[in-house]
């Protein structure tokens, strides 16, 4: 799946390695600070044989700089999107990134994915609903930020057979 900025800047969805760690601990701390994966944990979830991870790069061949990641937990017929973030805003990346998880986590087998994310984040909160998620369960005070504690909303999406939101 490929992606292009307006000035012609092409960015590449490739599947994440061990190689990819270190890139992915940077954009950790910066997208967030307080409770980012560090390498260890990372090189454990990218190396886990039920999980998936994927990386956007820049380039045609996704060698440039990463601008995005994202990682399922395969699970019978259930997926978790363990995280994903993007460097970049309103440029696709981060709903391309979802439909890939979305497409590995049928290819495992799962009917369903479930994800987190606080409730304070409407951006991403926005794209989920776009995607077909819907609000189940609510974790309250579950993300612990600067001494503020904000609630995990629980989403749940019926991946179906195919590709789009459920109608």
């Amino acid at each position: 799946m490929n992606g292009a900025a307006e000035e012609g800047a092409a960015w590449t969805l490739r599947p994440a390695t061990l190689e990819d760690v270190e890139d992915i601990a940077v954009a950790e701390l910066e997208l967030f600070p307080d409770e980012a994966w560090n390498v260890f944990q990372l090189a454990e979830e990218i190396a886990h044989p039920d999980r998936r991870y994927v990386v956007a790069a820049r380039g045609v061949d996704g060698a440039g700089t990463l601008l995005g990641y994202a990682g399922i937990m395969l699970a019978g017929d259930l997926a978790d999107l363990h995280t994903i973030g993007t460097r970049e805003e309103s440029r696709g990346i981060g709903r391309a990134l979802l439909a890939w998880c979305e497409q590995q986590a049928r290819e495992g087998g799962a009917q369903r994915m479930l994800l987190e994310v606080r409730e304070d984040n409407d951006r991403a909160r926005a794209v989920y609903a776009a995607a077909g998620y819907r609000e189940i369960d609510r974790r309250r005070g579950y993300y612990r930020i600067r001494g503020r504690r904000i609630d995990a909303l629980v989403m749940q999406r019926d991946l179906g057979a195919e590709g789009g939101p459920p109608a």
